[in-house]
């Protein structure tokens, strides 16, 4: 009888270095595929302009077109959008779609919110559809833009804040099992930008190119990263739903790009703040802050047009429109990591949450139960 295949739709690093464990323990004869399929993995990180295996950050990749499989046989929650002319739609519409898709969901809306341009974009599109009342609002710490909250949020919005500013507290407090979830990780990328904090040194040749291999194999996993501190054995997966990879969005970026419009940008060069530093360290050195004044933050606030002008259309504020520079909002939390000399500081970055996987059927897999399951059929084999 043939086996069944079962899938996973996200995992973390410290699950696949348990699944490796577990390969050489109870089905060496897997080894070898899973070791190709290691080194695959590797190069197309690095062509997605991410050396996440060099700092033990991998997330894990999913071809949204199907046409690729690494380590796990997998199930992808967004769509794929080829990179082809769509008929023209307004960004502000396309915002709403977006929003309005989710709430028709007819749930309660987790939304994670930051403070930051993306988050707040988000947040005027929800409210200007008058779906205010419909949203649970996750703040973790200090918002960027306390001015918003007062204004928006405070006494109209239901709203959770973690004063600990702790991603074990935050990332614990949605309810992925009631209420569906958003936020906006997906935004950087999906406007422009060519590589993330783990780029350090890679050479991006052409952007265009290596912003559709993001597109296609490195979206899916982020908004998951949302939930990996909850306390629960089961999630709905229906319940994940990705804000600026909603199709209409999606859309008129690659028609953005197509046109030759988008603007781009590097997190991992130098010239985010006054040192000589690149990648992730210049941003410790601020605590996820930059400097305003550096290069990279004046290039920085000619990007991202589209969603600068659509929240500068409904708060005519243009400090919080077109002044902000980028910051790394996870940087701006605490690190609850145990103190260990060994752990290097990017590994302190991720502190050990609770969740290191989830199954294509909604199951929270945890390093308690992680002995409970038979890997070999959820490894492609």
């Amino acid at each position: 009888m043939q086996k069944i295949k079962k899938e996973l739709v996200w995992w973390t690093g410290d699950f696949n270095s348990l699944i490796k464990d577990w390969v050489i323990n109870n089905r060496p004869d897997l080894l070898d595929s899973l070791n190709n399929s290691i080194l695959l993995e590797k190069e197309m990180w690095i062509e997605a302009g991410s050396d996440a295996y060099r700092f033990s950050s991998v997330t894990g990749l999913i071809d949204r077109k199907h046409e690729t499989q690494f380590m796990y046989n997998v199930k992808s929650p967004l769509e794929w959008i080829p990179y082809k002319e769509y008929p023209k739609q307004s960004f502000t519409d396309c915002m709403f779609d977006a929003a309005q898709s989710i709430a028709n969901e007819g749930k309660t809306i987790d939304i994670f919110w930051s403070g930051g341009l993306d988050s707040n974009a988000m947040l005027i599109a929800f409210n200007e559809l008058g779906l205010h009342k419909q949203l649970r609002i996750i703040i973790g710490g200090s918002p960027e833009t306390p001015e918003l909250f007062h204004k928006l949020i405070k006494g109209r919005i239901d709203y959770v804040i973690d004063e600990t500013s702790t991603m074990t507290n935050t990332y614990s407090l949605a309810k992925p099992d009631e209420h569906v979830w958003t936020a906006g990780p997906e935004a950087d990328f999906m406007f422009g930008g060519a590589a993330n904090l783990y780029g350090v040194g890679i050479d991006i040749k052409d952007d265009v190119g290596s912003w559709n291999f993001k597109r296609q194999y490195n979206y899916t996993y982020r908004l998951f990263r949302m939930i990996s501190n909850c306390n629960l054995n089961w999630v709905d997966i229906r319940n994940h739903k990705s804000f600026f990879t909603h199709p209409s969005i999606e859309k008129f970026v690659v028609n953005h790009t197509l046109s030759g419009e988008m603007v781009f940008y590097n997190l991992a060069s130098a010239g985010w703040d006054s040192s000589d530093k690149s990648g992730a360290a210049q941003w410790f050195r601020t605590v996820g802050y930059g400097d305003k004044h550096a290069k990279n933050q004046k290039h920085y606030l000619t990007c991202k047009m589209p969603i600068r002008d659509f929240v500068y259309d409904f708060t005519k504020d243009k400090t919080i429109s077109y002044h902000i520079p980028k910051v790394i909002s996870i940087f701006r939390m605490k690190y609850d990591r145990p103190s260990d000399p060994s752990v290097t500081r990017i590994k302190k970055l991720m502190p050990p949450l609770r969740n290191i996987a989830i199954t294509g059927e909604g199951v929270v897999i945890t390093r308690d139960n992680f002995s409970d399951y038979d890997w070999s059929t959820y490894i492609l084999g």
